[in-house]
């Protein structure tokens, strides 16, 4: 099953397939994200993440993509935050909890990006 998760998937896909990047290249590319997200690159781990939530370049593996939009998250991404909402919303690699879908929303409204708090607003009110 291919996961409807991740708002912030399509910009990364898209600019791969833009720039004419291949499977190969974007292999390359994962390495070259896990040694940014290693050296505490928060976008490294973001755009990693991605990737592994869509199986670009990697396998696919949402635990794996939910763990990298946490730490990114932790270092006040608030894109990878709405992220780890939309998993907990959905229950994609973690257990469905909306409690913490509304904390991550939060979180990425709080860094100043509307759709953090767009979402907030919609789970808050009973809409999905």
């Amino acid at each position: 099953m291919i996961p409807q998760l991740l708002l912030y998937s399509l910009i990364v896909i898209g600019a791969l397939i833009s720039a004419g990047v291949n499977r190969s290249e974007a292999a390359n590319s994962s390495e070259q994200l896990k040694t940014a997200c290693e050296k505490g690159d928060a976008e490294g781990c973001f755009n990693l993440g991605v990737m592994y939530d869509e199986g670009t370049g990697v396998p696919q593996d949402v635990v794996q993509a939910v763990a990298l939009f946490r730490k990114a998250c932790d270092s006040e991404l608030p894109e990878a935050c709405i992220n780890l909402g939309v998993a907990y919303q959905l229950g994609i690699g973690v257990k469905q909890q909306d409690a913490e879908a509304l904390k991550y929303y939060r979180k990425g409204c709080n860094l100043k990006l509307p759709k953090g708090c767009e979402n907030y607003e919609k789970l808050r009110m009973g809409r999905q």
